[in-house]
């Protein structure tokens, strides 16, 4: 059974002693220790379980642990799992390098001493849980920043939702007060041209009554000017006010 808690190890031979020599070695209650009987178990079972470290009989029936090996680096699932070769074979170079072409990562020699096989596994072991931990607080990172994302959108909505509701505040405020600064001149204006109207007095206060009325006009003028201009004043105003992160640099 596969227990999510237990870190797992496939161990290779084709012979069973072997398997169950080797596994009363490796055996922690922090281990899962998967048995494969030959090269083509041992694939097969790389797919169903994710391993951090396969132990591998070099000198294997049919197909062997070089075989084995090659076919692994081949496969976008294996390439990257390490592999110990368990071997008998004569510890000359060319052996050994032969392994690590086909994609060892070290040696364990028969007869197995259990303190190196220990101290070996446990090397792969720790970076092993170290990957799977920086894999887990990436992922983690990931999915806060989606959520971040997610929320500073949110914002930008609600923040752009209140600037229109205030923005729209303050022009009524402002039309409020510009219609009231613009009946003092409308009134002069009307006034004035009431009294032209009916009036019989002489040029001097006929151009008074004018320079009145051209007074009044220009005031009426700022008044209009002022209020073609709040929408543009208030927005550079709260535009200024307002600062989102940017979460995508």
């Amino acid at each position: 059974m596969n227990d999510p808690q237990k870190t797992n190890i496939l161990i290779v031979d084709d012979i069973e002693e072997n398997l169950v020599a080797l596994e009363a070695i490796l055996e922690s209650p922090d281990l899962n220790i998967i048995k494969a009987h030959s090269g083509n178990e041992a694939l097969s079972l790389m797919f169903d379980y994710h391993f951090a470290l396969v132990l591998l009989d070099v000198q294997m029936p049919e197909m062997d642990g070089y075989e084995t090996a090659e076919i692994m680096r081949k496969n976008e699932k294996t390439k990257h799992l390490p592999v110990l070769f368990v071997t008998a074979i004569s510890k000359e170079e060319k052996h050994i390098f032969k392994g690590y072409e086909k994609g060892a990562v070290d040696y364990l020699f028969k007869p197995l001493d259990t303190q190196i096989i220990k101290s070996k596994v446990n090397v792969f072991l720790e970076l092993f849980r170290q990957r799977e931990s920086l894999k887990k607080t990436s992922d983690r990172l990931k999915k806060t920043i989606s959520n971040l994302k997610r929320a500073n959108k949110k914002i930008k909505e609600q923040q752009q939702a209140v600037i229109q509701e205030e923005k729209l505040k303050v022009l009524l405020q402002m039309a409020g007060a510009t219609a009231h600064e613009l009946n003092q001149p409308l009134m002069i204006l009307l006034g004035n041209i009431e009294l032209l109207e009916l009036s019989t007095e002489t040029p001097e206060t006929l151009t008074k009554y004018l320079k009145n009325i051209k007074n009044a006009g220009m005031r009426i003028s700022e008044c209009v000017n002022k209020i073609q201009n709040i929408r543009h004043t208030e927005t550079r105003r709260h535009d200024s006010q307002s600062t989102i992160i940017n979460l995508d640099q």
